[in-house]
């Protein structure tokens, strides 16, 4: 038997004005599921859920079915559990949401598929929509739902793709904004990625290959001699997909490492082909993380990044509407920091939008 102690978040519609967290402590076998530690909360005090294996919800920031074992979430996190709804943003009722607008955007295809496979796709895609980081910055997102079943309308009748992309497509809540879930659903499916970047590359306009391949190229850092040590700061970073994280290193240098929930998102490259903001927003989520967390500067992987972070700042700060000034450096930079570079030339410094004031 291990310990797990629960947030369970509280909320009627109703009657709340905002929501709030009861706290429990719960022992749980190596086998149990999360649905049987709701049942077990519920025997304790009634609350609002689906008390059936369809059912999904929020973790720790994980999206995940009830089906999952603790453990698993246990050992991918901590044994300190908060458990949302999939939406808090659509909660009606404790864990419970409005799901009007996950139903709607699959009626977009009901001249291509059947109400009883309407039925199917809601219970088969409910996680692919909610759990999107896109659907928090853009709720008018078509969701990612919508493009696995657009994805399986032209696999099964291929006469149809250019009249499907064409539904998919729109500048303002289309594809484009499409942002990875395989850091954000537990045990996700890679394959539904891999379907969604078919769709892409059917695009006419689809012309995006990246920053030059220098740009995105990673140093190791694991093996750097230190001789100088960053004690007393504290250091955040930017991991992105791949998780190129540079964590060990941080903590060799005696910095305080401070972990962003937010280190491990899609930058969505393809959204610059119909927006310049949208990435600004991903971008902005991850800067102001970093700053209110009392981050001295953010380390991320790549030229590319850099570009982003802090070559774009001052354009970030005005799309979220708040001033930022945090230092962005890569993880080539910080390595010869600790090999004891002071030149900001050298280091490229000199070229910063965001002064780089701590050297």
């Amino acid at each position: 038997m291990r310990e797990v102690e629960i947030e369970l978040f509280r909320f009627d519609s109703k009657v709340d004005y905002l929501p709030y967290y009861k706290k429990y402590k719960l022992k749980y076998k190596e086998n149990e599921t999360v649905l049987e530690l709701l049942n077990k909360i519920n025997s304790l005090e009634k609350f609002a859920y689906e008390a059936t294996l369809e059912f999904n919800l929020n973790i720790n920031g994980l999206y995940l079915n009830v089906s999952e074992l603790i453990k698993d979430i246990v050992d991918k996190t901590s044994n300190e559990l908060r458990i949302e709804p999939l939406s808090i943003y659509r909660a009606i009722n404790d864990l419970l949401i409005d799901k009007r607008d996950y139903l709607e955007k699959i009626v977009l295809f009901k001249e291509y598929i059947s109400p009883m496979e309407m039925d199917g796709y809601a219970k088969k895609y409910e996680l692919d929509y909610f759990a999107s980081n896109t659907y928090e910055i853009n709720r008018s997102y078509i969701g990612d739902h919508a493009l696995l079943i657009a994805a399986e309308i032209i696999e099964h009748n291929p006469k149809v793709k250019n009249e499907i992309i064409e539904l998919i497509s729109s500048a303002d809540n289309g594809i484009w904004y499409h942002t990875s879930l395989q850091n954000r659903v537990l045990n996700y499916d890679i394959n539904k990625e891999i379907k969604i970047k078919s769709l892409l590359n059917m695009l006419p306009k689809v012309t995006y290959s990246g920053i030059s391949a220098h740009l995105n190229k990673a140093v190791k850092i694991e093996d750097v001699k230190i001789s100088q040590f960053f004690d007393g700061f504290n250091i955040a970073e930017f991991e992105g997909l791949n998780k190129n994280s540079c964590v060990t290193v941080i903590k060799k240098s005696k910095a305080n490492y401070i972990k962003l929930s937010s280190s491990q998102e899609d930058l969505a490259p393809y959204s610059t082909l119909v927006s310049k903001d949208f990435s600004h927003k991903i971008a902005g989520k991850i800067l102001i993380e970093a700053k209110d967390s009392n981050a001295d500067f953010l380390i991320v992987r790549t030229k590319s990044d850099l570009m982003l972070f802090d070559g774009e700042q001052k354009k970030i700060q005005k799309v979220i509407g708040r001033e930022i000034e945090l230092p962005v450096i890569t993880q080539e930079q910080f390595k010869k920091l600790l090999e004891g570079e002071k030149s900001r030339a050298v280091l490229g410094f000199d070229k910063h939008k965001v002064k780089v004031s701590f050297l």
